[in-house]
């Protein structure tokens, strides 16, 4: 299935935030469009962009966003704070 080949990529990206992203969960980010990854990211550090917002960043057309899928290893943040 392709979801779990997302899924798995956003573990793999995840794992990048292992040193700095405590006390925050590593959490990875995958933007698919059209079956392919058009977007990648993950929470970096500590109170910067989190993988969502990173992977969105990476996006080099952003007029694909409407039409994509944004695959995520844990539930985006729905509060404001530090990012």
């Amino acid at each position: 299935m392709e979801e779990e080949k997302y899924m798995r990529r956003c573990i793999e990206l995840a794992r990048n935030g292992l040193c700095n992203a405590a006390p925050n969960p590593m959490v990875g980010a995958v933007i698919v469009c059209d079956g392919q990854i058009i977007g990648e990211g993950y929470h970096i550090r500590c109170g910067e962009a989190h993988a969502e917002v990173n992977a969105i960043r990476s996006v080099k057309d952003e007029s694909l966003l409407k039409r994509s899928t944004i695959y995520v290893s844990l539930e985006p943040c729905s509060h404001y704070g530090k990012t």
